[in-house]
């Protein structure tokens, strides 16, 4: 059988482990009820996409699980529309200093003066048809 066939042996072992493998029953989840985990999804699917990007949560709804939780920080803008976005100051991760380059601020944050460009100065309007990121 060795010198014909050389990879039977191991093709029969393959076939032997996967029908081992179907006969076993199938366990409960592990959790203290036995039901499925619950998936939160913090920034959406930000492994393969930026945290808290468009892409992101889209990406994590199509492909996660039945009952997947979006996680997200939440930022208000000047008009009070909410809106997914880490980190406070908006020049970290968008193009916003581009597109409005004077209407940066600074805010006092407990001791410190923080400097950027924030949601809270600007509309949902504004954010949305300017700035990417």
């Amino acid at each position: 059988m060795g010198g014909r066939y050389p990879h039977m042996l191991l093709i029969l072992l393959l076939l032997h482990g996967a029908n081992a493998a179907l006969d076993e029953p199938v366990q409960k989840w592990q959790t203290l009820d036995g039901s499925p985990p619950l998936v939160i999804a913090r920034g959406g699917f930000s492994g393969l996409f930026p945290e808290s990007s468009l892409y992101a949560y889209q990406f994590a709804m199509s492909n996660g699980l039945p009952d997947v939780v979006l996680h997200c920080d939440l930022q208000l803008s000047s008009d009070g529309k909410g809106f997914c976005r880490s980190g406070l100051r908006l020049d970290k991760s968008t193009l916003i200093a581009e597109v409005f380059p004077k209407r940066d601020k600074t805010y006092k944050l407990g001791t410190e003066d923080i400097h950027g460009w924030f949601a809270v100065d600007f509309t949902a309007a504004e954010l949305v048809n300017n700035v990417t990121g």
